[in-house]
Formats: C-alpha cells, sequence, structure tokens
C-alpha cells in the first residue's frame, strides 16, 4: 500500500462515522500535517476533540517545502495548504481532500484527490458496509457535512442505493 496525506474533513468525517479503520485498510499508512492534527485536537466549531494519535495508520509529519505551503495558503486553509504540500513532496498515491476547492488544486497539481464519500463507496463494494445513505445523513446532521443534492444523488448512484 502506499502513503497518502488526509487534510482534516475526511478523518474527522469517518470518526464521526466510526469508520477510522478505513484509512488503515485501504491505505495502510495515512500522513497527516500539524496543522490538520491541530485542527483536530482543537476544533474552531463545537465539534468534539478527536484525538488523531489513537488512530491506527495515521501519522504526522510537517511539510518541508513552507514556501509551497504559502503559495498554497493564497486559496486554501492551512490544514488543506500542509496537506497538498506534503502530498506533493512524498508522491502520495491520493490526498484525501473532501471540499471542492481543495480537490481542484489537487488534481491542476497532478494529484488524485479522495473524499469520503468515495472511500463509502469502496468500502460497501468490497463488503465493509451494506448501505452508504444513512452514513451521508449522519455527516449532514451530525457534523453539518456539506454534501450538494447532485452529489448526493451520484454517490448513492455509485453505492447502487
Amino acid at each position: 500500500m502506499s502513503v497518502v496525506v488526509s487534510d482534516t474533513s475526511p478523518v474527522r468525517a469517518l470518526d464521526h462515522l466510526k469508520l477510522t479503520s478505513l484509512l488503515e485498510r485501504f491505505y495502510g499508512e495515512v500522513l497527516i500535517p500539524p496543522s490538520v492534527a491541530a485542527e483536530l485536537r482543537d476544533p474552531d466549531s463545537a465539534l468534539p476533540m478527536l484525538d488523531w494519535a489513537s488512530i491506527p495508520g495515521l501519522r504526522m509529519q510537517a511539510p518541508s517545502d513552507l514556501a509551497e505551503v504559502e503559495a498554497l495558503l493564497q486559496v486554501l486553509d492551512r490544514g488543506e495548504s500542509e496537506a497538498i504540500a506534503m502530498a506533493m513532496e512524498v508522491d502520495a498515491a491520493a490526498a484525501l481532500v473532501d471540499e471542492r476547492e481543495a480537490r481542484s488544486v489537487a488534481i491542476s497539481l497532478g494529484l488524485r484527490p479522495v473524499g469520503v464519500l468515495s472511500m463509502l463507496v469502496r468500502a460497501k463494494e468490497e463488503g465493509h458496509l451494506t448501505a452508504v445513505k444513512p452514513l451521508m445523513d449522519q455527516l449532514r446532521t451530525g457534523i453539518g457535512f456539506h454534501i450538494s443534492p447532485a452529489l448526493f444523488a451520484e454517490v448513492l448512484r455509485l453505492a447502487g442505493e
């Protein structure tokens, strides 16, 4: 398995669903930058604190190209910027990001973005889940995870629901 780098959102969403085991199962080692670790430990919103160090397969590593991080900060938040910069540095197999702008930037830099919803579809395809729709509903109501109606419908189609 190859190394991937994650932003805050996929880890937070999988933790909310009690499915963080998918990270190690699908990717082996998942790197998170320090700002993502900080966002998980001390969220800006009413979300609960998350002890990222207790999640198997998750490891914190700082990006070394601070100029790239600064450039990315012009369009992305710090967690996304550090995650994408580090994904480029380590030649990551994927960048785990959910937000549209971060996904667009990742693609423009030659990275493969993977979101939590595609991980749920994959988990269902591989027999680890029986349904995706109730999980998307949980994400929306439980942590305010934004899923547009069109994306919701597309994920249901991909999941065969």
